[in-house]
């Protein structure tokens, strides 16, 4: 079950529960606090997870789903914060006892905030998520948003024969575009040449649907829909199987061994995504036993299956550039989050840091999307990872 609370900037005053002012007079300058560690943020299989998601139609929202493995069994009281041009707000809510999600909203009217941050002590330990929304990087969706029961849907994507209303604040008709493309998994970070292929993507079929309409589609894919065809905004919907995240088909369990194989190797592989004998050798013969290879499954696929749920965008999140150092390398040790950019950073095995920075950049499709800056010093560290999953030594 949820719990929803919605925060207006005008009314904040009226809202601000004056008793706690001097209980949280600690996080007045909350906002501020660019230093974090945000490392909490991809914590799948943590206590409690946050999920930053926005929304616009004529105003900007703000979602922050906390979700909790287990039901609070005490009154909860989360801290949140912003920075915008009008200067810090701090305020508080109450999470009231058998909440297993909560979700907070917030509306904006003209910009999106700097930074949000929202902090709550539980389960021994202070748990802290923040975001930024650089405005230059966010794509508007043209009145249109896409709903499940009396919520927006809070991620981007959903499950084949699952229902979706796709309103529109036009009231006319849904442009609805479908693209039935494979996307390319993410290219390894030590390769600073371009990507090839097309700079355009090639629509399969267009079709109309009715403002608030219910629609369970059928195919999977990338779904767009516009209010209006000759701008470039609108919302996009991801359509899997119905196991995603979780990756158990023949073809989903290949495509991501695309990071840890030679090219002869996936090569072998593409020739029949459907044969289990073929990934089932590829892991033994590489391994060397069946011990090593149950580990390396394992382990590899829960690192395919997290980077899915915490950065599929347009694409599945194992193909995004997150989510290929997050399955090569697991949870980083710490996520500095600024204005734009998101810094990763691991240890190798002698001590020293190797750092991952990543852009936020303005996309059609995803307001979640990030590019790594390549870099050729990776070469070495990549390889080492990659050595160490095909020993058997998980990195």
């Amino acid at each position: 079950m949820y719990r929803s609370q919605t925060y207006t900037i005008k009314c904040h005053a009226k809202t601000l529960i004056c008793g706690m002012l001097a209980a949280f007079s600690k996080v007045l300058c909350l906002a501020q606090e660019t230093d974090l560690n945000s490392v909490d943020l991809y914590h799948t299989d943590a206590p409690v997870s946050c999920k930053f998601v926005t929304l616009n139609d004529d105003r900007y929202w703000v979602y922050a789903v906390l979700d909790f493995r287990s039901n609070v069994t005490d009154p909860l009281w989360v801290q949140y914060s912003w920075s915008t041009n009008e200067g810090d707000k701090v305020d508080s809510t109450q999470v009231t006892p058998g909440d297993s999600q909560s979700v907070l909203k917030w509306s904006f009217q003209e910009v999106l905030p700097d930074l949000i941050t929202v902090r709550l002590n539980w389960n021994a330990r202070e748990w802290i998520f923040q975001e930024h929304f650089p405005m230059n990087a966010y794509h508007g969706s043209g009145g249109v948003s896409l709903w499940e029961t009396s919520l927006p849907l809070l991620r981007s994507w959903i499950h084949i024969g699952d229902s979706v209303q796709v309103r529109s604040g036009e009231n006319g008709a849904v442009y609805t575009y479908f693209y039935g493309h494979d996307f390319d998994p993410a290219r390894p970070p030590m390769t600073i040449n371009p990507a090839s292929g097309s700079a355009s993507l090639s629509i399969d079929s267009v079709f109309m649907l009715k403002a608030n309409q219910f629609y369970i589609p059928d195919k999977r894919g990338l779904y767009f829909f516009q209010a209006d065809s000759t701008s470039t905004l609108g919302v996009s919907l991801v359509v899997t199987d119905p196991q995603f995240p979780k990756p158990r088909e023949i073809s989903d369990l290949t495509e991501p061994l695309i990071y840890v194989s030679t090219r002869n190797e996936f090569q072998s592989l593409k020739e029949d995504f459907s044969s289990k004998q073929a990934l089932d050798k590829f892991w033994l013969s590489t391994l060397g036993s069946a011990e090593k290879a149950r580990a390396a499954i394992k382990n590899y696929y829960q690192n395919v299956e997290e980077a899915n749920r915490l950065f599929t965008s347009y694409k599945e999140g194992w193909k995004t550039d997150r989510g290929m150092i997050y399955v090569i390398l697991g949870q980083p040790l710490v996520v500095k989050k600024e204005y734009e950019t998101e810094t990763w950073t691991y240890r190798d095995s002698n001590g020293e840091e190797i750092n991952f920075q990543f852009k936020k950049v303005s996309n059609i499709f995803s307001n979640d999307h990030y590019e790594l800056f390549r870099d050729k010093n990776y070469d070495r560290p990549w390889f080492v990872a990659i050595d160490k999953w095909r020993e058997g030594r998980i990195p």
